[in-house]
């Protein structure tokens, strides 16, 4: 008798609990993001400067005066002026951009590196820029090496339009990663006007080939505008 309840009483193996999947997305807080980011565009920025030189003594004398001298520097000047606005007009939609987006993804944290690996990379084409536009040593205005100066800076300006595009087409995509009141229509407008720098940039290697001062002056426009509309679309709710 006992030994039959017993045997009764023996316990089957419990069955393995069903493993639960790791979710594709993980979401993280923007903070990290935004401050790596902040770091990164504030030492691209400050870089920019060391291209500007003072004039030395033997350029003094070559030139016939400090004056001439200074003013023999504008390629330098212009090209950190564009530079600096770009650079500048870039963080500064950034900024908008993480004000409305409450969390990010895998996906967008890369797109972001990217966007943070052309800006780190501008002060090699400024520095391309400031050397060799406009020296008469290296045939002028519109000779070869200021032409391909020129169009370096502006592949590299190109290419940095495009993670934008990135970004909003990710968030349209998922517009659970913005913040409450912002919409898919909303990040469809901001994928529009991302859409303008991908094509002015374009542009710009073209008139670079042809025009170098030309494409700076574009590019400087591009900047105006983007500066302009730093705030994105006014109309954000349904």
């Amino acid at each position: 008798m006992s030994s039959g309840s017993a045997a009764g009483s023996v316990e089957r193996p419990s069955e393995p609990e069903p493993e639960v999947p790791e979710p594709d997305i993980r979401l993280s807080p923007t903070a990290r993001t935004e401050a790596f980011s902040d770091a990164v565009f504030a030492i691209a920025i400050t870089l920019l400067v060391l291209e500007v030189h003072v004039p030395q003594e033997a350029d003094v004398i070559r030139y016939g005066g400090l004056l001439p001298a200074l003013l023999h520097g504008w390629p330098t000047y212009l090209s950190y002026l564009a530079t600096f606005l770009t650079v500048g007009v870039i963080w500064l939609n950034h900024h908008s951009v993480f004000q409305k987006i409450r969390h990010v993804d895998r996906a967008l944290q890369w797109w972001n590196l990217i966007l943070l690996l052309l800006v780190s990379f501008t002060p090699f084409p400024n520095a391309l820029l400031a050397e060799y536009l406009g020296d008469v040593h290296h045939g002028g205005l519109l000779g070869r090496d200021a032409r391909v100066a020129a169009a370096v800076y502006a592949i590299v300006l190109a290419a940095a339009t495009l993670p934008w595009l990135a970004i909003w087409l990710h968030v349209a995509k998922h517009p659970d990663l913005l913040e409450p009141g912002w919409t898919r229509a909303y990040a469809k407008r901001e994928v529009k006007r991302s859409s303008v720098g991908v094509v002015v940039y374009s542009v710009g290697i073209t008139v670079a080939f042809a025009v170098p001062l030309l494409a700076i002056v574009l590019f400087l426009l591009a900047a105006v505008y983007y500066a302009a509309t730093s705030g994105g679309s006014r109309r954000r709710r349904r």
